[in-house]
């Protein structure tokens, strides 16, 4: 059976067989399959909005990453993507962050992976903090955030919240993003 639907085994098991890469020019189909893998709920949260497809804009957005401006790392099990984290850069030593994690894979660690792999690369390329705009009602992804990044800070605006992930300096995993390749 080749899926990436986890199956009877427990998240510990499931998670050790993900495997994070940055993506490159050639990878733009990982876009679509995670976006293909959310819910109407989840694009919800992650888009703040009702998101049936993807116009040609944003996927232009999505995919338009540099390396520099605009990194992107995914999460592949079994060599099917399961999850992406970007960076997008704001100046003056900012980022944006988001993240997706398809359906049958929340809850499982993976959401997790990504954001210390996110909060590496943002090491890496000289960040000193991260900032993240979150639904009220997405708790999931507040926690993984808080579980990663030290002494956030966050803002309520309405529905929204706006989360400040200071970035310290220290590597959060113990394996560079380099060495975790799909």
């Amino acid at each position: 059976m080749n899926t990436a639907t986890p199956t009877r085994h427990d998240d510990a098991t499931m998670t050790s067989l993900v495997r994070i890469r940055e993506l490159g020019p050639d990878d733009g189909d990982v876009v679509d399959v995670v976006f293909a893998g959310l819910s109407a709920r989840s694009r919800y949260l992650r888009f703040q909005s009702q998101v049936g497809e993807l116009s040609a804009a944003t996927r232009r957005s999505l995919t338009g990453w540099d390396g520099r401006t605009h990194v992107a790392l995914a999460a592949f099990a079994q060599g099917r993507p399961i999850g992406i984290v970007r960076i997008f850069d704001l100046g003056d030593g900012r980022g944006e962050l988001a993240v997706e994690v398809v359906d049958h894979w929340q809850g499982r660690g993976v959401g997790t992976r990504l954001l210390q792999a996110a909060r590496d690369r943002a090491v890496e390329m000289g960040y000193r903090e991260l900032v993240g705009e979150v639904l009220v009602v997405n708790a999931a992804v507040c926690a993984a955030v808080r579980g990663v990044f030290h002494d956030t800070r966050v803002r309520r605006d309405g529905s929204e919240l706006t989360i400040t992930m200071p970035v310290d300096g220290e590597q959060a995993t113990a394996n560079p993003v380099g060495g975790l390749v799909a």
